[in-house]
């Protein structure tokens, strides 16, 4: 236990943090994976997929707290947590800047945002992210295009965000 932890738990915080945009949050989500994960060790059928295994559950819980984190902004009409990710080490115009793509991503429904994260900074393969989410190959292609061309969109509408865009041809 104490050794899957060590050797997986920075990835799983590292992938709630970039999608959630929170150092805090995304360490509850880390606690809240690895109790499933434990729970859940015994129909683990093949030791060599634990990376795939431990990832699956991170997805879970991370659409649960994207899902959670929308319904709170509907019923609650309170802006989210400020963003905490990496942001000791920023400026100030570099920090507006991560704000502002933050708020782009949680305009994308969770099953979106999920996938390009796991695409885009992650650098999972398609069929890793299929695996992964536990869809289709077709349906994480068009959960990346969707949220890429979304993406793309509103970034093309904000002057500032504009102003770095590099485009990224041919990607799904």
């Amino acid at each position: 236990m104490a050794e899957t932890w060590s050797r997986f738990a920075p990835m799983v915080l590292t992938t709630a943090r970039r999608a959630l945009g929170s150092r805090t949050e995304a360490e509850d989500v880390v606690q809240d994976v690895f109790i499933q994960v434990f729970r859940k060790a015994c129909t683990l059928r093949d030791p060599d997929s634990l990376r795939s295994f431990i990832y699956s559950f991170a997805v879970r819980v991370l659409k649960a707290e994207l899902r959670r984190r929308k319904i709170r902004g509907w019923l609650l009409f309170l802006p989210d947590a400020p963003l905490d990710c990496g942001a000791r080490t920023l400026d100030v115009e570099a920090r507006d800047l991560l704000r502002k793509l933050y708020a782009l991503l949680d305009r994308l429904s969770p099953r979106n945002r999920l996938a390009f994260v796991l695409r885009r900074m992650e650098a999972m393969t398609v069929e890793e992210i299929a695996a992964t989410m536990d869809i289709s190959t077709s349906t994480a292609k068009r959960a990346i295009s969707h949220a890429v061309n979304r993406l793309s969109r509103w970034v093309d509408a904000d002057p500032e965000l504009a102003g770095l865009r590099i485009d990224r041809q041919g990607e799904a």
